[in-house]
């Protein structure tokens, strides 16, 4: 149990800005950041974050949040796992038991396997460093690669014995259960029970998610056995999802921001070695095909995708279908092609590291000029293969969402393959009209029913007032602190100023005509501001912002993220003034109040003129008429006061 005051201490120290921008791109506008909302697959951002508010808030999808939310939503966390990784961010220190084996397996999956995976991890660079036979092998093997020492301990590489059970037994005798280590992926049992290795005799390669939190591992063998397999990698887990995971990202996500550009290459030690020679905005995906949720990914931090290939045409040809994806999702695409043999790691050893900023800036291809390359080249003479070859051409560029560039990539291959462009054109529109026709299927609307079952028409609300009051407890939450003068008459009919906050006047206001809410959350949330302020304390933002219930947390970030901001230019370009709710706040909430009544009036009147329909006596009929006549009188003095116009 993490006490309050602890939890207290996280939720001040916890920046929202920092901790979202530990995950989303983020840039500043006004007093907000925008970035591109990791919940949903969005081009536009519209994902926003508010540093005074501590919420951030989606206008796409709605999700909305502080920082904890976002951590639990984004990272799958549970809340206590969410105040821990805030903790350890910011240094705060909470007490916490150690927890027994049956604790553990007691835990959530998830949990179980990431407290494991900490632990394999820790023990495994143990073996690395501390271990005869890690150093002689393991080390051994990295630095004849040519790793520092640096980037070893960075990218937490580690070493597994050749024993076969070394890390079963450490583990089990620290207390882990064996079906929590299989999950995990770090052993295998024999049909006795018996456990073994996984990655015995294995370099380790840990797999780190957005947060830093390892969830993964790549093992390379180091035998020369051509029947073993090259990489044996963690299973899939509560915790690890290999088509949403991309090797190096924790390190590499603030650089292919800063750069607007993310190099995707295969390998781990492709990663490494770029790494290490100065090139930090890189990425692998594993040895795996890449996938949608791995472009979205990326498409987080950067708008441009260069990837980096082998001199193998065979292997880049089967890569093509990734450049496709990349499209897509509207990002931009460029090539680069190792020498024949090499791949990124091998051209730094050959060439050095000084050599390989050079080369990847002089050998980025656009993916249109290399596709055409690649393909037409393998098609030779043959009319056939070349008209296939164009065919995949023209299919990769039916992937592209801007209209502009689809229709400047038209125009450039028609150069470079000797076709005309109307022909180009005209494959096009067929692959469009196919891809629409399937979207048109997937979503297709049913067909209308007959009238005689036709559901019924929602009644409409005439009578509601929800709106009205939305916009006071949107006003209240927004500026309930605020100090504003409001004038009162005296005994003696003179007139004076009091400085009080608007939250005090709405609550005098409202009493004066015994108006409460009637939208049950609303009044929950207005009763509950009320009660707290007539205790004397200070109510913030943050108390609904952040709180327990989703439905108070989710109500009050909506009111209080505003989708549009104004511009300085108004004021200070053009020399326009524009007169702000904040700068007027009595008259705002007069008339916002005024508004709530003259709607709640007109509501009695039409309450009262049903049950003159409902067939009444004559004396009550004629009390009905002049309690009528005397409501009808209020909502034209009302209506006069806010502006509006009165029929009837």
């Amino acid at each position: 149990m993490i006490p309050p005051d602890k939890i207290q201490a996280v939720k001040e120290a916890a920046q929202v800005e920092e901790v979202v921008g530990e995950f989303v791109a983020l840039k500043r506008k006004g007093p907000r950041f925008l970035g591109l909302c990791p919940f949903h697959n969005e081009k536009t951002p519209s994902f926003t974050v508010s540093p005074a508010l501590g919420i951030y808030k989606c206008f796409g999808c709605g999700e909305a949040g502080d920082s904890i939310n976002f951590l639990r939503k984004h990272e799958h966390l549970s809340y206590v796992e969410a105040i821990k990784w805030l903790a350890s961010r910011y240094g705060i220190e909470l007490p916490e038991e150690e927890a027994s084996p049956e604790q553990l397996a007691e835990q959530s999956e998830r949990e179980s396997v990431a407290v494991v995976q900490n632990w394999a991890r820790n023990w495994s660079v143990d073996q690395l460093w501390n271990t005869d036979e890690g150093r002689r092998i393991g080390l051994g093997y990295f630095e004849e690669r040519g790793f520092s020492e640096d980037t070893i301990r960075r990218f937490e590489l580690g070493y597994v014995p050749e024993r076969g059970d070394a890390f079963a037994t450490a583990a089990l005798a620290h207390g882990f259960l064996p079906e929590v280590l299989e999950k995990a992926g770090w052993i295998k049992r024999r049909e006795n029970g018996k456990a073994w290795d996984f990655f015995q005799g294995r370099v380790t390669f840990p797999v780190h998610g957005l947060s830093g939190q390892v969830i993964a591992f790549g093992a390379r063998t180091l035998r020369n056995d051509k029947k073993l397999a090259k990489y044996f990698n963690s299973p899939e887990s509560a915790l690890y999802v290999k088509s949403r995971s991309l090797y190096g990202i924790h390190f590499a996500k603030r650089s292919i921001s800063a750069e607007g550009n993310c190099y995707l290459v295969e390998g781990y030690t492709d990663v490494l070695a770029m790494a290490q020679a100065g090139v930090s905005n890189v990425v692998a995906s594993s040895g795996t095909s890449l996938t949608e949720d791995q472009v979205r990914l990326i498409k987080r931090y950067a708008g441009h995708v260069t990837i980096l290939y082998d001199g193998d045409a065979a292997g880049m040809k089967a890569s093509l279908r990734g450049i496709d994806m990349i499209l897509a999702e509207g990002l931009g695409v460029k090539v680069v092609s190792f020498p024949e043999g090499d791949d990124p790691d091998s051209f730094i050893r050959k060439q050095g590291e000084a050599e390989l900023q050079g080369y990847l800036r002089s050998h980025a291809r656009d993916f249109l000029v290399f596709k055409t390359d690649l393909l037409v080249d393998g098609a030779g003479n043959d009319p056939v293969a070349k008209a296939g070859a164009i065919h995949e051409i023209v299919e990769s560029i039916s992937k592209v969402p801007d209209h502009v560039l689809r229709s400047l990539y038209l125009k450039e291959c028609s150069s470079r393959l000797g076709v005309s462009e109307q022909a180009l054109i005209s494959e096009l529109n067929k692959l469009l009209r196919v891809a629409y026709r399937k979207r048109l299927g997937r979503d297709q609307v049913p067909e209308e029913l007959a009238p005689a079952i036709r559901p019924p028409e929602p009644e409409k609300k005439e009578r509601d007032t929800s709106a009205q009051e939305r916009d006071l407890l949107r006003m209240l939450l927004c500026y309930g602190h605020e100090r504003i003068v409001v004038p009162f008459q005296n005994d003696d009919g003179s007139t004076s100023e009091e400085e009080t906050t608007l939250a005090e006047t709405m609550f005098t206001l409202l009493a004066v005509d015994d108006i409460l809410f009637d939208q049950p959350l609303f009044k929950e949330i207005y009763l509950d501001y009320r009660h707290t302020s007539n205790l004397g304390q200070e109510v913030e933002r943050g108390r609904y912002a952040g709180h327990d219930k989703d439905d108070w947390r989710n109500l009050a970030i909506d009111l209080l993220s505003d989708r549009y901001t104004l511009s300085p230019n108004w004021r200070e370009k053009h020399r326009i003034h524009v007169s702000l709710e904040r700068d007027n706040l009595l008259d705002a909430l007069e008339e916002a109040i005024d508004i709530l009544r003259e709607r709640r009036v007109d509501r009695m009147i039409r309450e009262k003129q049903d049950r003159l329909k409902s067939g009444i006596g004559a004396e009550e009929e004629r009390t009905v008429l002049g309690e009528i006549r005397a409501l009808s009188e209020a909502k034209r003095a009302l209506a006069k006061r806010t502006g509006r116009v009165v029929v009837g």
